[in-house]
């Protein structure tokens, strides 16, 4: 009664030989592996090599082995470029991904596309990215992670159903949370929501108190934080003001958590605080819990975003080879265009005419002071 088993044990085992013993399809990362912001980079190795685990433990793809090749680009362009030349003239990559410092990023695009070489992006967040790939242009480069126009519409169309009509805006001055506060600004006018008042909170500055009442004095139905370095600072000056105006935006529950006191939080006056999310750790399920649970037993520290987006980026492009049958770059970029995989954050890797998905993002809140999904939505914008 055993030897089917063995049989089958000892095929999967040949399967698995042959594959590591084949010549490797290769995939070209340039990210940042040195300087200040190399540990960003290290959570998309840490990702891409635990997805090239899983897909090599399991036979590879077309009994082939896949191998990421990495070439530092030290949020430089200038070594960006070189290192997306490097990749498609001497290692001959069928792939590249990249890059996630956004000069960068915008610096290897029309690379990638004159070498009719797939780009994936799988981290940098700009809408520029989406627009100018598919029908944009950039025939070859594909954005699969949410942009910050993905982010802001979503948000927007959300607040939009619950009868929000007037937003302020709170926002450090950082070039991310910039980008988001145009987003913002931009989405909300769209859906008919009037932006009333914005504060930009300079570096340094740790009182808020005064945005925070200049805010309030305007009235919105939601105060929209786009915040980094500045969280501690406003939930201090937040529960302090005792406003009752409701915050939205990309809120960082964990700060809030960490920084408000147990007497406002448990008051209640906090619950219909509503952000948004496109990864939270500790309110995953099903597939995506399993890939947290591997990334901390694999690291010893919790994903972040760039680690699933860089987890997914090689599943869609293993997906995209199996399907094109072979390596070719042409072949897996029309492969690409065609995919139709689930994300493990809720929704399918569809591509639109710019080679964009739209995959699910999370309203997140306070229930019983823990960090809970409250509902899932999409950028509805085609």
């Amino acid at each position: 009664m055993r030897l089917p088993f063995i049989a089958f044990l000892y095929a999967f085992t040949l399967m698995a030989e042959t594959a590591v013993a084949a010549e490797p399809i290769r995939l070209g990362v340039t990210t940042i592996l040195s300087g200040p912001n190399a540990e960003r980079g290290l959570s998309e190795r840490n990702a891409i090599e635990m997805a090239l685990k899983h897909i090599n433990t399991n036979g590879g793809v077309l009994g082939r082995p896949v191998e990421a090749i990495y070439v530092d680009n030290a949020a430089n362009v200038n070594k960006g470029i070189a290192a997306a030349r490097q990749l498609i003239d001497k290692d001959h990559v069928s792939v590249l991904i990249g890059a996630l410092a956004t000069p960068v990023t915008r610096a290897i695009m029309p690379v990638a596309n004159a070498a009719r070489i797939p780009l994936v992006i799988d981290i940098s967040a700009g809408q520029e990215f989406v627009d100018a790939a598919g029908v944009g242009g950039f025939d070859y480069i594909f954005k699969t992670s949410p942009s910050d126009w993905d982010v802001a519409t979503a948000m927007m169309q959300w607040l939009k159903t619950h009868d929000v009509t007037s937003i302020a805006i709170l926002s450090d001055g950082d070039t991310f949370n910039q980008a988001n506060t145009i987003a913002m600004a931009k989405a909300a006018k769209e859906v008919g929501i009037e932006v009333i008042a914005r504060e930009e909170i300079t570096e340094g500055e740790v009182d808020l108190s005064a945005p925070i009442k200049r805010l309030e004095e305007a009235h919105p139905d939601r105060i929209v934080t786009l915040l980094g370095r500045s969280n501690q600072a406003f939930f201090k000056a937040y529960e302090k003001s005792a406003t009752d105006i409701p915050i939205s935006g990309r809120i960082d529950f964990t700060a809030a958590l960490n920084t408000l006191t147990p007497k406002f939080i448990n008051s209640g006056k906090f619950d219909q605080a509503m952000g948004i999310s496109v990864f939270m750790p500790t309110v995953a399920k099903d597939g995506l819990a399993a890939f947290i649970q591997n990334y901390q037993h694999n690291y010893g520290t919790a994903p972040t975003q760039r680690s699933i987006f860089a987890y997914e980026a090689v599943l869609l492009i293993v997906d995209a080879v199996r399907r094109a049958g072979n390596d070719t770059p042409a072949d897996i970029h029309h492969a690409l265009k065609s995919t139709h995989m689930a994300s493990l954050l809720g929704g399918n890797f569809t591509m639109d005419i710019h080679n964009h998905p739209h995959t699910n993002l999370q309203i997140i809140g306070l229930r019983d002071s823990k960090i809970t999904q409250i509902n899932s939505v999409t950028n509805n914008t085609p």
